[in-house]
């Protein structure tokens, strides 16, 4: 088994160190944005799509904001876990703390993730209504929980994987 420098501790030292101190500024940011804006962002899309589909709905604007769809007798609530807000802030962050990447690499890395999380977010949601539609709310709310936590892992490990390979390799 081959032994880590003391040099890559500290490579890896200052990666998890600026993972941390670059989440929390990045959740800070973001709390200084009302919730609600984020959650109407995804709710008017969501259901600007689904009316593209055949649905007609609603938005309430409050804390979650509701969607109100005629094929559902209760509202979708769209809280703070259907933002990405977490997703995006620790893609950020480690994006950024690759110190090894040049810096124009890692601002890049951090755009192109913002757009692939947030569409990726847009399908999880838009996934878990059709499912409640086809095969009912328990289906729905099995599919929503398992959906998110393969989104959280597929978005953050998946996108941080291959940006980071296309991020090194050598021309």
């Amino acid at each position: 088994m081959e032994k880590i420098s003391q040099k890559e501790y500290l490579k890896i030292g200052k990666f998890l160190a600026g993972i941390a101190v670059l989440f929390l500024f990045f959740n800070f940011l973001l709390e200084l944005v009302p919730l609600e804006w984020f959650e109407f962002f995804y709710a008017f899309f969501t259901l600007e799509f689904l009316k593209l589909t055949g649905f007609s709905g609603t938005i309430e604007f409050q804390e979650p904001v509701l969607v109100y769809l005629e094929t559902f007798s209760i509202p979708l609530g769209f809280s703070y876990l259907c933002t990405g807000l977490l997703e995006l802030a620790l893609v950020w962050a480690a994006t950024l703390s690759s110190f090894g990447i040049e810096i124009k690499k890692r601002i890049i890395g951090s755009i192109v993730g913002t757009v692939v999380l947030v569409g990726f977010n847009f399908f999880r949601i838009l996934a878990s209504i059709f499912i409640i539609f086809w095969f009912g709310l328990d289906a729905g709310n099995f599919s929503h929980d398992l959906l998110f936590r393969v989104f959280l892992f597929v978005t953050i490990a998946g996108f941080y994987f291959v940006w980071f390979k296309l991020s090194t390799k050598t021309k």
